[in-house]
């Protein structure tokens, strides 16, 4: 480990990009819930394990989020939106904002705004 190198990869670098921390999970769930989770994920993905996901996105509806899993198999391919089983199912991101962004924004319309002053970001 060469802490001068521009490339030293702290404790913190790691924390920070570690989706399931605790402690960042809960600070952010104490600064803002308005955040809305929409995930596509293949039954089959070889990279991450559809459980894992699973639980993800149960620690943030525990947590108080707006949370939306599609988990997809074979019968969800229709080589327009979902091409395939790969990671990421071959969804275009297009495609993607194309259908969840005017829902997203349709759920947002009556919260309060969601740039605080006290923000983490």
């Amino acid at each position: 480990r060469k802490e001068n190198s521009p490339y030293f990869f702290n404790n913190e670098n790691y924390f920070i990009r570690t989706l399931l921390n605790k402690d960042h999970l809960i600070l952010q769930s104490q600064k803002n819930k308005n955040i809305i989770y929409v995930s596509y994920h293949s039954k089959e993905d070889p990279l991450t394990p559809a459980n894992f996901k699973e639980q993800t996105m149960q620690i943030l509806k525990i947590l108080g989020y707006d949370v939306s899993l599609n988990l997809i198999d074979e019968n969800k391919i229709d080589g327009k939106f979902i091409k395939n089983l790969d990671h990421g199912c071959g969804i275009p991101d297009k495609a993607l904002f194309r259908k969840e962004l005017p829902l997203m924004l349709e759920k947002l319309q009556g919260r309060k705004s969601f740039m605080q002053e006290n923000s983490i970001s």
